[in-house]
């Protein structure tokens, strides 16, 4: 089975907590709360799990507390991951789901910069885990205050070694889309936006195949709305998502689709087919409490009621 090394240097112990009615301003009793290792990178290598068609290897940055607590969980998961231990603590997320208005407050705390030498210490991991990749995947924001250059420093050595690259994030990203090679750009549409300087999404997908030559296409989600897949030759597919009889949870919906995609470009699906297949893959796991974790025949299901329109942008 082909090997995703996955970059999520910006993890969280995340806390959720269900209401019947969410009111701001106002004391609110939670009726339930789940907890559980979560953040871009570890929610990434849950649904690499789900899909069941590559296998995913973690890197990422753990301390303090809230760091044991996570590495306890991924170990009870059986997640594989390679954890570097910093002196800042890793932080907690708390997520209010309302589900009479399926309304979602976020409360997060500060993460804190990794120094220089816990920045070499990942990247020797790094390093060690390189051989035999197949692709590799730099997933979410960066710890505050950490190197800004830090993804580029990292994906430097994959691309030289021709190990094509998922990026999701958006943050500190252009000199990796700078670099030459095969990278795939997975965000969502505000994103796309920030990342660009353009509102409208054909003259984003202009500006950022003429600005990055590297990028080789870009998969955009939208929440419930339409999606779409850019491809630097010019062609533009638009992805109509099917209703979801309920929603649980919206928490994972874009990691999925980066690690659905990731997994199914590994295993040779063509990339039109793929995107779809990670749309589905994110549908589905709105209809579960932890992040990252879908029933992979729902997500077939799912898939086979995605519309696909194609035009050029």
């Amino acid at each position: 089975m082909n090997k995703l090394l996955v970059l999520g240097p910006n993890p969280a112990w995340q806390k959720t907590l269900f209401f019947e009615r969410f009111r701001p301003g106002e004391v609110n009793r939670a009726q339930e709360m789940r907890a559980f290792a979560s953040g871009k990178g570890v929610n990434f290598c849950r649904a690499v799990r789900c899909a069941g068609r590559a296998s995913a290897v973690l890197l990422q940055f753990v301390g303090g507390d809230n760091g044991e607590y996570l590495v306890r969980e991924l170990n009870r998961e059986g997640l594989v991951h390679r954890s570097v231990t910093t002196r800042h603590p890793t932080r907690c997320c708390v997520t209010c789901l309302c589900r009479k208005t399926r309304s979602m407050t976020e409360l997060i705390e500060p993460s804190y910069p990794v120094s220089e030498a816990e920045i070499e210490a990942f990247r020797g991991e790094l390093l060690r885990e390189l051989p035999g990749t197949a692709l590799l995947a730099l997933c979410g924001t960066l710890p505050t205050g950490t190197d800004p250059e830090f993804y580029a420093r990292m994906a430097a050595p994959a691309l030289a070694m021709g190990i094509p690259l998922l990026v999701d994030s958006y943050r500190h990203i252009e000199s990796v889309l700078e670099q030459r090679g095969r990278i795939y750009l997975k965000v969502n549409l505000e994103e796309l936006r920030c990342l660009t300087g353009e509102e409208h999404v054909k003259s984003a997908f202009r500006a950022l195949f003429a600005r990055y030559p590297g990028v080789a296409a870009a998969a955009i989600t939208d929440g419930p709305r339409q999606a779409c897949l850019a491809e630097a030759a010019g062609t533009l597919i638009r992805y109509t998502l099917p209703e979801l009889p309920e929603l649980v949870s919206p928490l994972g919906c874009g990691d999925t689709a980066s690690a659905v995609l990731a997994s199914e470009l590994v295993a040779g699906t063509p990339l039109d087919r793929a995107f779809r297949a990670a749309l589905a893959g994110a549908s589905a796991n709105c209809l579960n409490e932890v992040c990252g974790s879908f029933d992979p025949a729902t997500a077939e299901e799912l898939a086979l009621r995605i519309g696909m329109t194609r035009s050029t942008w």
